[in-house]
């Protein structure tokens, strides 16, 4: 018997099944669910993609860094940046943008009315600094360069090498000064002592209220002004024998700058303001002065009287206005007083004659009138002026005389100005007191002396002066030119002018003279601002003209 092969055939004839395959369940196939390991399928995935995510993370971050490296600062953050960098606060960066005449908030001293526009040191030398003083202590500046220049100012932080009191130097050896450099800050540490800024808006208030000025005497310059816009020539000169009472010598050019001067005193240049009536009148005066004014010498007259009064106008009329029209004439105007300069260093009325003091002081004002508009001022000719000055002094009084050292008040007054101007000498000078105590003391203003040329002259130095010498003196000259203006208004020829009988230089100078030289002694407060200012630290006494 054959064995079984490992298959069998079926009898039917169907497909064969292994002997040992096991027996298929009859019925359908059932379903399976295969369930998959995904924590797996995770762990695989992270290790297969965490490189790329972590170097795409770092990408981003080197990229993001970049960004912020290279992109522009905002707005605010610039602002914020340059607030931190720049050593101005912003509180002071408010205060550059308010008017710079108003100086409330500058000083609190503005409020106290009745203080006195001058720094105080109770001793008195040849060099005196503002500030608090120490008796033990040797006069002038501590470590200071012994050589340097004295002079009563210390120059402001930022002007450079000019020695002890460089704020006045300016007027010896700066010949291109900006204006209002010379004398450092102004009123009450505002800025601009010396010159004409203080003729406008809120500083005119305050300087005319703080040196003494009071309202008759601003109504009395008010109608000053309109007596001499009334008798101005259509061609736009005033004549010093013009079609009123009391006439003076023929001289058209002095007459012109005498009739032009107090309505720049005042503020009043040819510019159009809407509180400004007399722009044309004086416009007409300024084209007037330059059709006669020599192209070639610069020569408004020969006289130098005559010139040295037009070119004071014209420099005062360029400084006020910025009108470069006005700045070839007026410089042109003051190398003609360098050019007729003596050598011994005065002037007098013909160019190279040797020099008086009357003259002088003129031509020395115009210098300086040409400084503070930034003209150019050769330091040789100042410092000539004071060799003349030097000349003309009486050491015993300190007096000066007409043309050597015979000295009368008149001539002192004239003097001493152009010392403040031209040296500094301020209120603490020992020369300068007792000229003081010598010459206009003695000289105050009274009914029984007409004497416009000194008063002039003299209330600008008190003025600079300042003290109690200055109150005193202020207070009698203010009324008695409010006193003696002609207030018949029925009388157009006079009305708001004043007469120069009695005067000595009437005949000269005339009506027109008298009223503008009287009308330039009221606006004294504000036409210059004084040189020298008291240090609010320094004390309670004001310094009292040597008392």
């Amino acid at each position: 018997m054959s064995t079984l092969p490992n298959e069998v055939q079926a009898t039917d004839g169907a497909a064969k099944t292994p002997a040992n395959a096991k027996p298929r369940p009859s019925g359908p196939v059932p379903v399976v669910i295969r369930h998959d390991d995904e924590s797996g399928d995770f762990k695989r995935n992270l290790r297969r993609l965490g490189p790329c995510v972590l170097m795409s993370v770092v990408f981003h971050i080197v990229l993001l860094g970049l960004f912020v490296l290279i992109a522009p600062r905002s707005q605010a953050e610039q602002t914020e940046a340059k607030a931190e960098e720049s050593p101005i606060t912003t509180e002071t960066q408010e205060e550059a943008r308010k008017d710079p005449f108003l100086t409330t908030d500058v000083d609190p001293a503005a409020t106290e009315f009745d203080t006195d526009i001058n720094y105080n040191v109770d001793r008195k030398s040849e060099v005196s600094v503002p500030g608090t003083v120490n008796p033990d202590e040797a006069v002038g500046i501590q470590n200071g360069d012994k050589d340097a220049p004295p002079t009563n100012l210390p120059a402001p932080a930022g002007f450079g090498n000019k020695g002890q009191g460089g704020a006045l130097e300016g007027l010896i050896g700066n010949t291109n000064t900006s204006i209002g450099e010379v004398g450092g800050y102004g009123l009450k540490g505002a800025m601009l002592p010396g010159s004409f800024y203080g003729r406008s808006g809120g500083t005119r208030e305050k300087a005319l209220r703080e040196g003494g000025g009071t309202g008759a005497s601003e109504a009395a310059v008010a109608k000053g002004l309109k007596w001499l816009a009334l008798h101005q020539s259509a061609d736009g000169r005033w004549k010093l024998d013009g079609n009123f009472p009391d006439k003076g010598n023929s001289n058209d050019a002095a007459g012109t700058a005498m009739g032009l001067l107090p309505f720049l005193g005042a503020g009043k240049t040819h510019k159009t303001t809407k509180d400004n009536p007399y722009d044309k009148p004086i416009e007409k005066a300024l084209k007037y002065l330059i059709l006669v004014q020599d192209k070639r010498t610069g020569s408004f007259s020969r006289d130098m009287y005559a010139h040295g009064l037009c070119t004071i106008a014209m420099c005062e009329a360029f400084g006020l206005s910025q009108d470069y029209n006005l700045k070839k004439p007026a410089q042109q105007a003051i190398n003609f007083i360098v050019s007729a300069q003596h050598a011994a260093g005065g002037w007098r009325y013909s160019p190279g004659q040797a020099g008086d003091t009357s003259v002088s002081g003129w031509q020395v004002m115009a210098l300086k009138s040409g400084l503070m508009s930034g003209l150019d001022v050769p330091a040789a000719t100042l410092r000539k002026a004071q060799n003349y000055l030097d000349s003309c002094v009486d050491s015993n009084t300190e007096g000066y005389g007409y043309t050597g050292p015979n000295p009368t008040a008149t001539m002192t007054a004239v003097a001493l100005l152009c010392r403040q101007y031209l040296q500094g000498w301020g209120p603490q000078n020992l020369r300068m007191i007792k000229a003081v105590d010598n010459f206009l003391k003695p000289n105050y203003p009274r009914e029984q002396k007409k004497d416009i040329y000194y008063y002039y002259y003299a209330t600008q130095v008190m003025h600079h002066f300042g003290g109690q010498a200055w109150k005193d003196w202020n207070e009698k000259m203010r009324e008695m030119l409010i006193k003696h203006q002609d207030n018949n208004q029925a009388n157009a020829a006079t009305y708001g002018s004043w007469s120069p009988a009695g005067d000595p230089w009437g005949r000269t100078g005339g009506r027109l003279m008298q009223t503008s030289f009287n009308v330039l002694t009221l606006e004294v407060y504000y036409r210059y601002l004084p040189l020298y200012y008291r240090d609010n630290g320094a004390g309670a006494n004001m310094a009292a003209g040597g008392q």
